[in-house]
């Protein structure tokens, strides 16, 4: 026994020795095993291909995909599609705070896991040419434009032309036909 663990109790031993295994379960190599994040990836990434941003302050510069949260789908979008573009535009990935005092992105996700910061980023978006991507159920109705859903163990994606034309995004025809389910 460890000298100066006479008189620990069992639980603290225990969170002793499993500590470093919690530490490596932030490795930022497990990003490679995240399928939803390599998933997300794609799709976003297509998503980008098969829309058009209507704000003409929106046609130049970086193309922007901002992150809240969901660190994996972040490295994975650095990875494989930093050095690409969306038309002329290079994409450029942003990882934002989680906060809803967000800068202006082309596209922004936010995961489940900021489901708080919800009410205040539709508020702050309203109006704006942002394609808002979230991962949670009922979405559509509370204004996202495209939501990721799980369906017999599969990733797909639903989407809101209603909410697209309040934010000046023109949809394409295949995004349309490739969605799970589309609100009109």
């Amino acid at each position: 026994m460890f000298p100066n663990m006479r008189g620990a109790s069992a639980p603290r031993l225990l969170l002793l020795l499993l500590t470093p295994l919690l530490l490596c379960a932030t490795d930022p190599r497990e990003a490679d095993k995240d399928t939803s994040a390599i998933v997300q990836a794609s799709y976003i990434y297509n998503i980008a291909k098969l829309v058009e941003w209507k704000d003409p302050a929106l046609k130049s510069g970086n193309f922007k995909i901002g992150v809240i949260g969901n660190t994996n789908l972040y490295q994975e979008l650095i990875k494989k599609y930093a050095t690409k573009s969306i038309g002329k535009q290079p994409i450029e990935v942003l990882k934002l705070p989680r906060s809803a005092d967000v800068e202006t992105c082309h596209i922004l996700f936010i995961g489940q896991a900021d489901l708080n910061l919800m009410p205040a980023l539709y508020k702050h978006l309203k109006g704006r040419s942002t394609l808002l991507i979230t991962e949670y159920q009922g979405a559509l109705e509370d204004g996202s434009t495209v939501n990721f859903v799980r369906v017999a163990n599969t990733l797909k994606y639903e989407i809101s032309l209603v909410n697209a034309g309040h934010h000046k995004l023109e949809v394409g025809t295949t995004l349309v036909n490739l969605a799970h389910h589309v609100a009109k």
